[in-house]
């Protein structure tokens, strides 16, 4: 008895302590794992669908679509729902035509929840699958990006990735502008994935994202794409590229380089290289050609401008009255600098005797080399500071560049001698863009910007950009000037293959040698003309820069008439036709002696255009003490005078006295 009673305690103490412990897993269930087993339990029954925003559009400046989107259908798996994937990988690649074998990997390989198996289905495609009823499996709504002109402005709009999130061009730089807020469907489901018609369904929908309206003009980008994609063809260069920007507010109406590539298809080998050379190349290789592809050059390289930057010498020199437009300056064709000797670009040859205007006209180095010694190395940085060549012009554009200079106090003589004409500094296009549009807009220098405005759903303007005004670097005066000079480059000067007649147009051509191993190439050169259209009231800035020509390697012959084309296209678009071809030639007068006031009336009676250095005449009985083109040279009688008028006072005024 005793025997059995003791087992029967020792059967009551081992019931009491497994009592004792169910009790105490109970309250640690109930109690202190209840929160994590209800998330752990939310998670099986409950599914977490995104529903993407729709996207925002990018217009061109007239609202024309260059980028939208579409709603597609995505198939979606919970992974561990799933109990066979080959079937089920069988199942959806039967229905749509796919790789079941893809399908499955994509199943096995799941490090989610949920995973993305098939994009961008049709609603039939969609509705095919849900249909089936396959277990674990959702669709849902979804959608594509859509460029419909495929490769036109690619550097600038960019593209989107398979999450919808933009990675180059506009589509990044305003990713949180159109990308919008994603939405979720919440649903209840069984064990097997498949939903509960008692369970509680929530939908939190999406917020589309906002539209951007560029500054582009997608007809003119077309005309500078076709003309770009010519000089290719013709010169085959490196690249070819160009800039459009309206000088009076910066705002970018064209942007291209070339080769470039389809933004419908951004991963496509293009013809920078073969495919099966592209096969062999590593992972890494691959994404360094995607991303060499995908770079805008035009913002994100930086190069030696060349002659271009004479016209900033100039300018410079004039603002600070160290010359006027008939300073006289010899040209023998070389120069020596602290022993080393510069060469003129028409070296062996020289120009001889020349004015400060006919200088820049015929792009001398030797002016400039004298021009930018007189400016000096203090007051020629302090106007490289001042025309934006140490920063960045803050375009909006993603991974644009600064340009790279010579410490001030590492320049000596010969380095600022060069500098005078373009060598020594890297700069890319858009500060070249913006500091030209300064000489001849009133000494203004603007802030580029290619986005004119955000639109949203309902197509109200939420933000704008307006005209920005960093600080004006010449004054007015000195800007009139640099038109006239502009204007003699085209008019006769190395730019002549830029001449439209009946437009009235200024710029400046620029060539510089590549530095490579140690020294500058002969015969490898970046050729590059900029021009403004009409010079007297500017409306059009272009630039455009070749890279490597094969056939010709001077501004003047291989980047000047790509801009003039490019002009002409412009100008007809807007409706800027060519005054009347009705002009003769005849001889210019001979003014220097003559009072302003004697001059401007001859001029007047032979209906010829004139303008004055200095532009603002206070009195009238100032000579003329030189004059452009000189007296009795042959010339236009649409052509535009410039008289030099000096301090001394007629006989006549001073008899008045």
């Amino acid at each position: 008895m005793t025997k059995f009673r003791n087992r029967l305690l020792i059967f009551f103490i081992i019931s009491c302590c497994l009592m004792g412990a169910l009790v105490g897993r109970l309250f640690y269930i109930q109690v202190t794992w209840s929160d994590e087993l209800t998330a752990m339990a939310r998670n099986q029954q409950n599914k977490n669908i995104p529903i993407p925003a729709k996207r925002g559009d990018i217009l061109d400046r007239n609202g024309d679509k260059l980028a939208f989107s579409i709603k597609t259908f995505s198939i979606w798996v919970k992974s561990s729902a799933v109990k066979n994937p080959h079937d089920t990988a069988v199942l959806i690649a039967d229905a749509l035509g796919a790789d079941a074998a893809e399908i499955q990997r994509k199943i096995v390989d799941a490090k989610t929840v949920y995973v993305k198996l098939v994009s961008d289905l049709d609603k039939r495609q969609g509705d095919l699958i849900r249909s089936k009823g396959i277990k674990g499996v959702s669709v849902t709504e979804d959608n594509k990006r859509i460029y419909p002109y495929d490769n036109l402005a690619s550097h600038v709009i960019g593209n989107v990735n398979a999450d919808n999130d933009g990675y180059v061009g506009i589509e990044y730089a305003m990713n949180t502008v159109l990308k919008g807020t994603e939405g979720k469907y919440f649903v209840t489901t069984d064990v097997h994935g498949r939903q509960l018609p008692y369970g509680e369904d929530t939908l939190v929908s999406p917020l589309n994202g906002n539209s951007v309206k560029l500054t582009i003009d997608d007809t003119i980008q077309y005309f500078v794409e076709e003309r770009l994609e010519a000089a290719m063809i013709k010169h085959t260069p490196i690249s070819a590229s160009a800039i459009v920007m309206d000088p009076m507010t910066g705002e970018i109406l064209a942007m291209a380089s070339k080769p470039d590539y389809n933004l419908n298809d951004p991963r496509a080998v293009t013809g920078r290289m073969e495919q099966v050379a592209f096969d062999a190349l590593s992972d890494e290789e691959k994404s360094k050609y995607w991303n060499e592809m995908w770079r805008n050059i035009v913002i994100g390289n930086t190069y030696e401008p060349g002659s271009v930057l004479k016209a900033i010498t100039a300018a410079i020199a004039l603002n600070e009255e160290l010359v006027n437009f008939n300073t006289k300056f010899v040209c023998n064709g070389v120069l020596k600098v602290a022993g080393v000797s510069l060469h003129c670009w028409i070296y062996p040859s020289s120009h001889g005797e020349e004015t400060f205007l006919e200088g820049l006209r015929n792009s001398c180095n030797i002016v400039s080399i004298h021009t930018i010694d007189m400016i000096g190395l203090e007051t020629y940085y302090k106007y490289l500071e001042l025309f934006g060549f140490f920063e960045v012009t803050g375009i909006g554009l993603p991974a644009e560049a600064g340009s790279i200079s010579i410490p001030k106090d590492k320049v000596g003589p010969v380095e600022l001698a060069t500098m005078s004409y373009g060598h020594g500094i890297n700069v890319t296009m858009i500060q070249v863009v913006r500091a030209v549009s300064a000489l001849v807009n009133g000494g203004y220098l603007l802030e580029p910007h290619i986005v004119k405005e955000v639109i949203n759903e309902n197509g109200e303007v939420v933000n704008l950009y307006p005209r920005t005004v960093v600080r004006q670097v010449i004054t007015e005066a000195t800007s009139e000037k640099m038109k006239v000079m502009l204007e003699a480059v085209v008019d006769g000067g190395t730019g002549k293959n830029a001449y439209i007649e009946g437009i009235r147009v200024g710029g400046k051509t620029g060539s510089s040698r590549k530095f490579e191993d140690g020294s500058y190439q002969e015969d490898n050169v970046v050729a590059s003309f900029v021009g403004i259209a009409p010079i007297d009231a500017p409306q059009f800035i272009i630039y455009v820069v070749v890279d490597g020509p094969q056939d010709e390697f001077g501004g003047g012959s291989v980047a000047a008439p790509i801009a003039k084309a490019m002009l002409e296209d412009i100008l007809r678009y807007n409706a800027i036709t060519p005054a009347a071809k009705d002009s003769k030639m005849i001889k210019a007068p001979n003014l220097v002696g003559l009072s302003y006031e004697d001059a401007s009336k001859k001029l007047n009676e032979m209906k010829i255009s004139f303008s004055t250095d200095p532009i603002t005449i206070d009195n009238v009985n100032l000579l003329v003490v030189d004059q452009y083109p000189a007296p009795d040279t042959q010339i236009s009688d649409k052509a535009v005078m410039i008289l030099s008028v000096g301090d001394a006072v007629s006989d006549e005024a001073e008899n008045n006295e």
